[in-house]
């Protein structure tokens, strides 16, 4: 059961999954830190994972469909933009229809466009190449989970550090997260309210396009429709239980996708199936009510 529960294909596959929560949650904190209600997660990803795939076909490269994917990413930051800040629609408004809008957008081109329905395989489909890491890949146990991934997964550790120390440690991020905490006390230092809030979104799109440029490009090569299958979701949860903090909503990711990990190794126990899929999300549920709970204990103590 050990095996199971922490062993190395496990732990690795916890990873691989794990990469679009993360890259998904650390840039969305930026917008929760500036005050942005944005719940669009789940339609920026799939509507980048269509792009990426889109990308590839063409031009053959995963690379290219990588940089398609966070530009289709940026596209719905800036709508979602256009909408909040100067058409004065709802945040909330704006995210469900956009949720809802992308599912049938996306199927709507893969139909036109690939003549196919629920999923679309394709030779020219090339998943980013595994880089093996020297040295590393040698180590007993580390080198099974961190030692052969692509460059993306990689790059997203250390996304995570530089996202915390641009948040924390410097005076954009001083600026962006003052714009969050009080518009008003923040205008009459200098700060442009509207601009950070742009530069919150951007941030946001671009790592999320990333995030959906890994689902079909990272090892499976295939687009089915709805990809995205409720990532954005988790990962709006991970920004709300991490407050906004990067290095916390990247650990809570992972916690989510170990969970998605351990459910997919626990099929071959006999354990129904329904009960298996359920998993990542229960843990979800969970994981919100404790952090919900603690955080009226500390209201209530502060009370007293």
């Amino acid at each position: 059961m050990l095996f199971i529960l922490f062993g190395s294909i496990t732990m690795a596959a916890a990873l691989r999954m794990a990469v679009p929560l993360i890259l998904s949650s650390i840039g969305g904190c930026f917008g929760d830190r500036t005050g942005i209600f944005n719940i669009a997660l789940e339609s920026f990803m799939l509507c980048a994972a269509f792009f990426a795939t889109l990308g590839t076909y063409y031009a053959g490269s995963p690379y290219v469909g990588v940089l398609c994917g966070i530009a289709a990413g940026l596209f719905c930051a800036v709508l979602f933009g256009v909408f909040v800040f100067h058409l004065g629609s709802s945040g909330m408004v704006v995210s469900i229809a956009m949720n809802l809008g992308m599912d049938a957008f996306t199927s709507f081109l893969l139909l036109h466009l690939f003549g196919k329905r629920g999923s679309f395989m394709d030779p020219r489909l090339v998943s980013l190449p595994v880089i093996r890491l020297p040295f590393v890949h040698q180590i007993p146990y580390v080198g099974e989970v961190l030692g052969r991934h692509n460059i993306i997964v990689y790059l997203t550790l250390f996304a995570v550090i530089g996202t915390w120390i641009a948040m924390y440690k410097t005076p954009f991020g001083l600026r962006l997260r003052s714009v969050g905490i009080n518009e008003k006390a923040a205008q009459p230092t200098g700060t442009n309210v509207l601009r950070y809030k742009w530069y919150a979104v951007l941030i946001t799109g671009f790592f999320v396009g990333a995030a959906g440029a890994v689902l079909p490009l990272g090892g499976t090569s295939v687009f089915t429709e709805n990809m995205s299958a409720g990532r954005g979701f988790l990962a709006v949860a991970a920004i709300m239980i991490a407050r906004g903090n990067p290095v916390l909503a990247a650990l809570f990711s992972f916690m989510f996708a170990y969970a998605q990990a351990l459910a997919a190794s626990m099929q071959n126990f006999g354990i129904p199936s329904q009960i298996v899929l359920a998993l990542p999300y229960v843990l979800t549920i969970v994981v919100l009510l404790a952090s919900g709970i603690s955080a009226r204990r500390r209201g209530s103590s502060f009370e007293h």
